[in-house]
C-alpha cells in the first residue's frame, strides 16, 4: 500500500561568492559524517526556523512578501555556521549566538541585514520518494573582503573558498561528495565570468518555478540543470 509523501520542510542555502584571482571563488562546507547530508561538501545554509517567522526576523529588510522567512533563514544560517553577518555596512563577525539570540544581538548592536542582496536562483524540491524532504530556494550573495570564517563545529567540519570548476573536480575525483542540486549549481556557476555575471544570469528567477528531481527505476536521480544552463 503507498503512503503519502514525507512533508517537505522549506529550507534556504546560500551561495556566497567573492572576487578572486580567476574572476571568483565560492564558499563551500562540510557535514561533519552524521545526518541527512552527512560527509557532503554543500554551500551555507538549513531549515526555516520558527524565529524566522517571527517579528525579530523583521530587521531582515526586504522588498518581497513571498520568501521572507527563507530570507531571513539563509542570513541566519549563515551568521550561524560560518560567523558571516551580511550587514548595511558590509559583511562582519557575526556574535556568537543561534536562533533569537542571534538576532536579538544583532538588533541590540544595531545592524540592520538587507535581505534584497539575497539573489533567487532557483528552487529545488526532494523527491517524494525521500523520507526526508526540503522545498529549498537556492540564492546568490557577492562580497567583498569578508571577515575570516569561523566554523560551527557542531554543524560544520571544514571550509574552502574555492571556484566552481575546482570543486567539480573535486567532486569528479571522489574527494569532495556532493549530491544533485550542489553540482548542477556549481555547473551553472561554472558556466558565469564574473560576478556581475552570475547576478546578471540569476535575476528573474520568481521562486515559482520547482525544480523536482526524478528518480529512475534503481534509484539514482535524472541529471537536471538550473533553466538557465538550457539557454
Amino acid at each position: 500500500m503507498s503512503s503519502d509523501p514525507a512533508p517537505a520542510f522549506p529550507a534556504a542555502t546560500v551561495m556566497v561568492l567573492r572576487p578572486g584571482p580567476d574572476g571568483f571563488e565560492l564558499l563551500m562546507v562540510r557535514r561533519p559524517d552524521r545526518g541527512a547530508f552527512g560527509g557532503l561538501m554543500v554551500f551555507p545554509g538549513g531549515k526555516v526556523e520558527p524565529v524566522d517567522k517571527t517579528p525579530l526576523s523583521r530587521h531582515v529588510v526586504s522588498s518581497t512578501t513571498t520568501d521572507h522567512k527563507t530570507r531571513s533563514a539563509a542570513l541566519r544560517e549563515l551568521a550561524e555556521e560560518t560567523g558571516l553577518l551580511v550587514t548595511t555596512r558590509g559583511v562582519v563577525s557575526s556574535p556568537d549566538f543561534r536562533g533569537e539570540a542571534l538576532w536579538r544581538a544583532v538588533i541590540e548592536a544595531g545592524h540592520t541585514i538587507p535581505g534584497d542582496d539575497l539573489i533567487l536562483v532557483s528552487r529545488w524540491l526532494t523527491p517524494e520518494i525521500s523520507r526526508r524532504r526540503f522545498d529549498t530556494r537556492f540564492y546568490l550573495l557577492s562580497v567583498t573582503d569578508p571577515p575570516e570564517v569561523r566554523l560551527d563545529t557542531e554543524e560544520l567540519t571544514a571550509y574552502a573558498w574555492i571556484t566552481p570548476l575546482e570543486a567539480l573536480a573535486r567532486n569528479a575525483d571522489g574527494e569532495w561528495p556532493m549530491i544533485l542540486p550542489t553540482i548542477s549549481h556549481l555547473r551553472w556557476l561554472s558556466g558565469r565570468a564574473s560576478i556581475e555575471d552570475a547576478r546578471s544570469a540569476a535575476s528573474g528567477a520568481d521562486g515559482l518555478t520547482i525544480i523536482a528531481p526524478r528518480q529512475t527505476e534503481d534509484g539514482s536521480l535524472l541529471p537536471i540543470y538550473t533553466p538557465a544552463d538550457e539557454l
